[in-house]
């Protein structure tokens, strides 16, 4: 009965200023680049390329907010499907045998685009727009008829539209072009050599349908418009010191010949910050819902020794930077005081890391090695690598509770102070010493470096 009771005080709350429905449009770019590598291959085939087919639609459901007079809220999670193939095909001199290889993949992509939308002046019944935020992309490679799991990758970058709306109060069609530049490229897949790569630039045209919940006007005041005291929604930005490292690390072993270096350690290093925006939505009583996006960063040096058997040594320093993304979903109770409202908190955070390398030094150290690769016996080469690896990513999710106060300074801004703790359930990113030899493919030590999962921050707000 409560539960009713809350879900229907939640919908009076929107009533006026949510709609939802349903876009779906078609993509003005592929998913994929294909490369050839070789055109001449047996069997009527290439030697070695690669072939994508992208599926003409995009489609999934969507919600938009009415904010403060010409900006809304809009949030979409659209489907779509591509599938590409791989081949390889070789044969003899005098083509007496051949080998061909045909490996079809099929990826299903959502996306999740969040987006600030701006109204312009409105002639007649058309109503134009911009609209301008970020998109999140989930992709699940598949491989068919092999029953092995998908490959998952994510990717994020930003968003651009125009477009325009039309209609009454209850419905209202609308038209966009939206452009997305993916920041990086997910899934790059070849036989022998990279023939085929998701491509970084993301054109649609989209056609929405939304319908007004309980609307009986055309517009209506945004939920964040009035004094903040009578406002059943907030909106502001959240930021702060993290009070525990990233990061654990430990050394294996150390002083390894020839380099005088370790076997296998690691350092990290925190900037010291984290930031984002922050809902805040009055449910019932001293009750209420928060949501945050915070950006914080990290970066870990990794240095391994890898024996080369009877050939020599290998010293490899990796640096690495890390992106977070941390997205806590919490409910509040509030006792308010005078001017000072204490506070409580608690729910569950997700964890998004990117985890890239973007530099390595390689120093090699040969016994025997008669100039091959360069080397000199004992003599030691360094190499400096500067391009930037495939970008490693993770997902964790753990408990959050928190406690503080904020403090009413007006009718419309009120700052807060308060500390948070997260356990994460999983280590996001574990990296551990390389194997002391290829026949021991699964790590002997413990992860070298890896994610804390106890998380304490420090954080003050502003909401409007």
């Amino acid at each position: 009965m409560r539960l009713a009771l809350l879900l229907a005080f939640a919908t009076s709350v929107f009533a006026q200023s949510v709609e939802v429905g349903v876009a779906g449009g078609v993509l003005l770019t592929h998913a994929f680049t294909g490369y050839t590598l070789n055109p001449n291959g047996a069997l009527g085939l290439c030697g070695e390329c690669g072939i994508q087919h992208t599926l003409p639609y995009v489609v999934g459901p969507k919600v938009q907010i009415h904010l403060w007079r010409p900006l809304y809220f809009d949030a979409e999670a659209l489907y779509s499907r591509a599938d590409y193939t791989l081949v390889t095909s070789v044969c003899n001199a005098g083509c007496t045998v051949a080998f061909s290889d045909l490996q079809k993949h099929v990826v299903d992509r959502w996306e999740v685009p969040i987006l600030l939308k701006m109204r312009l002046s409105s002639w007649h019944l058309v109503r134009p727009f911009v609209a301008a935020g970020v998109s999140l992309e989930h992709s699940i490679d598949s491989r068919v008829l092999v029953p092995i799991p998908g490959v998952v990758s994510w990717a994020i970058g930003p968003t651009f539209a125009a477009g325009a709306s039309f209609g009454s109060s209850r419905v209202r069609p609308s038209i966009e072009v939206r452009y997305t530049r993916w920041t990086d490229q997910p899934i790059a897949a070849g036989n022998h050599s990279i023939t085929l790569r998701s491509k970084q630039d993301d054109a649609q045209l989209l056609a929405g349908l939304t319908f007004g919940i309980g609307r009986s006007q055309p517009d209506v005041p945004g939920v964040l418009e009035g004094a903040l005291p009578n406002r059943r929604v907030a909106l502001g930005f959240k930021g702060g010191l993290p009070l525990t490292g990233t990061f654990s690390t430990r050394t294996n072993i150390g002083n390894t010949y020839p380099f005088n270096n370790c076997f296998d350690c690691g350092n990290a290093r925190d900037l010291p910050y984290v930031f984002g925006p922050a809902l805040e939505v009055r449910v019932i009583a001293g009750f209420s819902a928060t949501a945050e996006a915070f950006y914080s960063r990290a970066d870990y040096n990794h240095t391994s020794f890898i024996s080369e058997l009877s050939s020599g040594f290998l010293d490899s320093r990796e640096k690495h930077t890390v992106n977070r993304w941390e997205a806590p979903l919490l409910l509040k109770y509030s006792l308010k005081i005078r001017r000072l409202t204490p506070f409580i908190s608690a729910g569950a955070s997700i964890e998004y890391d990117r985890d890239t390398k973007v530099r390595a030094v390689h120093a090699q150290y040969c016994f025997v090695c008669a100039g091959l690769l360069g080397l000199q016996p004992g003599v030691d080469k360094i190499t400096l690598d500067t391009s930037s690896g495939s970008p490693v990513y993770s997902l964790a999710a753990g408990p959050t509770a928190g406690i503080g106060a904020s403090f009413n300074v007006g009718r419309r801004v009120r700052p807060s102070i308060e500390v948070r703790y997260t356990h994460w359930a999983d280590r996001a990113i574990a990296v551990y010493p390389p194997p002391p030899q290829a026949i021991f493919p699964t790590p002997i030590y413990p992860p070298t470096i890896a994610s804390s999962r106890n998380q304490v921050q420090l954080l003050v707000g502003l909401m409007f």
